[in-house]
C-alpha cells in the first residue's frame, strides 16, 4: 500500500479548467500520477454536483468532492455522503428582509438528490439576469421551478442560496448578508459571465475551509495539506492549508495568502505550482 503523503484540495473554475470549463489532459495525468504517489485529491467547488462532475468524469482515480462550498461532501466515484450543511428555510424572512428594495432577487438550489434544480422567482429579476438565469438552468439535469413566493415547511433545506447582480449591488449585499446569523457568504465572479457577480449562501459550516478539515477529520489522515484556488470563497481552504496555492487573475486582496503564486489556469498554471509544492 502506497505511503500517505497528505492531501492536495483544489478548487475547479479557474484552477483546473481551461477557458471551456474543461480540465485539460496534462492535468489529469499529473494529479493522477500525484495520487499514485500517495496524495489524496479532494475537489472542493461552488458547483453543483451535476456541473462539477461534468468536468471531473475525467479522472481516472478515487477522489473527494465537495459540492456548492462543501454542503455536501462525497466520495466518488460511489457518491457515498460523507457529510452535509444545508440551510433551512426558517432562514429566507431574514434574506427577504436583506432584500428589500433590491431590484434583482436570489435563487434556492433544491441539492443534487433532487437533481440539482433551483427554485427562482422570474418577476423578480431584470430582463438581462433571467436571460443570464438560462443559461445557469441549461447545466441543471431538471427543469427549474419557477414560483411567485417563496413558501416552504420547516423541514425544506438547500445546500446553497445564490444571489445575483452586478459588482457594486452585490458588494452592498454582501454587507447586509454580512449580519445575518448561522450563514457564510462569498462574493465571487460568475464563472460563466465575469459581468456578473455572486453571493453564495451557505450553512456556516459549509465553506471550502470546514469541508476540508472536516473530510480529513472524516479519513483520520492528515499529512502535508496543499490548497490551490482563485476567488474569494477559496480563502478558507487557503488558510486551511500547510502551502496555499493562489492561481493568476486572483482578486489583488488574495495575494498576500500565496505561498506558491501560480500562473493562470489557461497556462495549466496549476501544474506548475504543484510540482514546487510538493517537494517543499
Amino acid at each position: 500500500m502506497t505511503e500517505h503523503k497528505g492531501w492536495i484540495a483544489l478548487d475547479i473554475d479557474g484552477t483546473i479548467t481551461d477557458e471551456s470549463h474543461h480540465v485539460p489532459k496534462e492535468t489529469v495525468d499529473y494529479l493522477t500520477e500525484l495520487n499514485d504517489q500517495g496524495w489524496e485529491v479532494m475537489f472542493i467547488t461552488g458547483r453543483t454536483y451535476s456541473f462539477g462532475t461534468s468536468a471531473l468524469n475525467v479522472f481516472p482515480f478515487p477522489f473527494y468532492l465537495g459540492i456548492q462550498n462543501g454542503a455536501d461532501i462525497l466520495e466518488m466515484p460511489s457518491k457515498k455522503r460523507i457529510s452535509r450543511a444545508y440551510l433551512g428555510a426558517a432562514l429566507l424572512p431574514a434574506l427577504e428582509q436583506v432584500y428589500q428594495g433590491e431590484s434583482e432577487d436570489f435563487i434556492l438550489y433544491a441539492g443534487y438528490e433532487k437533481g440539482d434544480f433551483c427554485y427562482y422567482r422570474p418577476k423578480k429579476f431584470s430582463t438581462l439576469l433571467r436571460e443570464h438565469l438560462v443559461k445557469i438552468e441549461s447545466l441543471s439535469p431538471e427543469p427549474w421551478k419557477a414560483v411567485d413566493t417563496f413558501e416552504f415547511g420547516n423541514e425544506d433545506a438547500f445546500p446553497l442560496i445564490k444571489c445575483l447582480g452586478f459588482q457594486e449591488q452585490m458588494r452592498s449585499v454582501h454587507k447586509r448578508l454580512e449580519s445575518v446569523k448561522e450563514i457564510a457568504v462569498s462574493l465571487i465572479r460568475d464563472p460563466l459571465d465575469e459581468a456578473i457577480y455572486l453571493n453564495l449562501v451557505t450553512h456556516s459550516l459549509a465553506t471550502k475551509g470546514q469541508a476540508l478539515e472536516r473530510m480529513i477529520a472524516k479519513s483520520g489522515k492528515r499529512g502535508k495539506i496543499i490548497a490551490a484556488g482563485d476567488d474569494r470563497n477559496d480563502v478558507s481552504m487557503l488558510e486551511s492549508a500547510d502551502i496555499a496555492i493562489v492561481m493568476g487573475g486572483a482578486p489583488a486582496e488574495m495575494l498576500p495568502l500565496a505561498d506558491i503564486l501560480a500562473p493562470s489556469a489557461k497556462e495549466q498554471g496549476i501544474i506548475t505550482a504543484l510540482k514546487q509544492a510538493v517537494l517543499r
